[in-house]
């Protein structure tokens, strides 16, 4: 197991068998906060509050990529495998979400707004189970206890007394005003062959079962909340633009987006029933394109077709340089429409990614 170090060591740690975290921010202010050792930085760091980015927690998506200045630690995944570039690895970049923390350390990361939300672990029954269009289910859970979530969160869900555990985004819009948080949560889910749980899932209707839900995880929806938006979805990663889309929608009243919305052929088409309730809440400030990338030769399809990639252009009519963008889907369609915006113009720090990775997936 590699182990990276930079010198010096800081202060002894405020507790036996303890660290401290010592975290920079871009403006001057230092947070501090401690973990055991061994511990993994990020997972230490969100169990106790602290508003540290991250999405995937898998070394996936690089939204945790933190500067080591002091300390050391030890990565769980090869570095050179990993979203960080070369250049970031040289000037000592690390994934929060797979290092061991090995001693105190400084570090350098860029902690949120205050918009994180405590992670709970509560109870619940499946209260809807349906089949759509593309086999996807739409899950429904109906919760013990209220959950408070931001839009394009996630969480981890898992039956009762199993230890098959998976990652969904929420679909829908968080509750507002003065609500303690939402008494129920709906997820897009494709059967994946072999997966375990999406099989389980499937195999025959799921209501009544007993589901226990953790979470929420992640910072997808994060932007200014008047920009305007393209959100390109594969799939179930329609889910999170579901929730993202619907929020705004609510909290500005001014914000336009373009939904870029990817399937295999007409008959995978989904959701069809969320997706024109929101552009009926839109009046006019949502645009849906759908477009196929495997519609047989000679059919009724009209509409686009090929990998979603094909319908970012500059006639698509969204100012690149200006936009926010939300990406969710596998990894190699997230990875390559990233590259696509970016030649676009769309600025770095304004790409917003969800990428997916099967269970089992190296």
């Amino acid at each position: 197991m590699s182990v990276v170090e930079v010198p010096p060591p800081v202060a002894a740690p405020t507790r036996s068998g303890h660290c401290r975290i010592t975290v920079r921010g871009r403006d001057g202010r230092e947070t501090t906060f401690d973990v055991k050792k061994n511990d993994m930085l990020l997972k230490a760091a969100v169990e106790q509050g602290i508003d540290y980015p991250h999405n995937c927690r898998v070394g996936v998506c690089g939204t945790c990529k933190t500067r080591l200045v002091a300390g050391r630690v030890s990565p769980m995944v090869d570095l050179a495998l990993s979203p960080l570039t070369n250049e970031q690895i040289e000037a000592g970049f690390v994934l929060a979400c797979q290092a061991k923390v090995r001693s105190d350390l400084v570090i350098e990361a860029k902690l949120g707004n205050g918009t994180q939300l405590p992670v709970k672990t509560v109870s619940s029954r499946v209260s809807q189970w349906q089949k759509l269009p593309g086999d996807v289910i739409d899950l429904r859970l109906k919760l013990d206890e209220p959950v408070a979530f931001n839009a394009g969160q996630y969480c981890t869900i898992a039956e009762s007394g199993s230890f098959t555990r998976r990652n969904y985004s929420y679909y829908d819009v968080p509750p507002t005003g003065d609500s303690a948080g939402a008494r129920e949560i709906g997820f897009l889910i494709k059967r994946l062959p072999g997966g375990k749980f999406s099989e389980w899932l499937f195999s025959e209707d799921r209501r009544d079962t007993k589901i226990w839900v953790e979470g929420p995880f992640g910072i997808m929806g994060i932007d200014d909340l008047d920009r305007d938006g393209l959100c390109v979805a594969g799939g179930t990663g329609l889910a999170p633009i579901l929730s993202i889309v619907g929020d705004r929608l609510r909290r500005s009243k001014t914000a336009k987006f373009t939904i870029v919305f990817g399937v295999r052929t007409a008959n995978d088409v989904f959701a069809n029933a969320r997706l024109n309730e929101l552009l009926a809440e839109g009046e006019g400030r949502v645009r849906l394109i759908t477009i196929l990338s495997h519609e047989p030769d000679g059919s009724s399809w009209t509409g686009p077709r090929g990998l979603v990639t094909a319908a970012l252009t500059p006639e698509l009519g969204v100012d690149f340089t200006e936009t926010a963008a939300f990406i969710c889907g596998n990894l190699g369609m997230v990875e390559a429409v990233e590259r696509r915006l970016l030649e676009l113009g769309v600025q770095p720090d304004r790409i917003h990614a969800d990428k997916f990775v099967p269970s089992g997936t190296p």
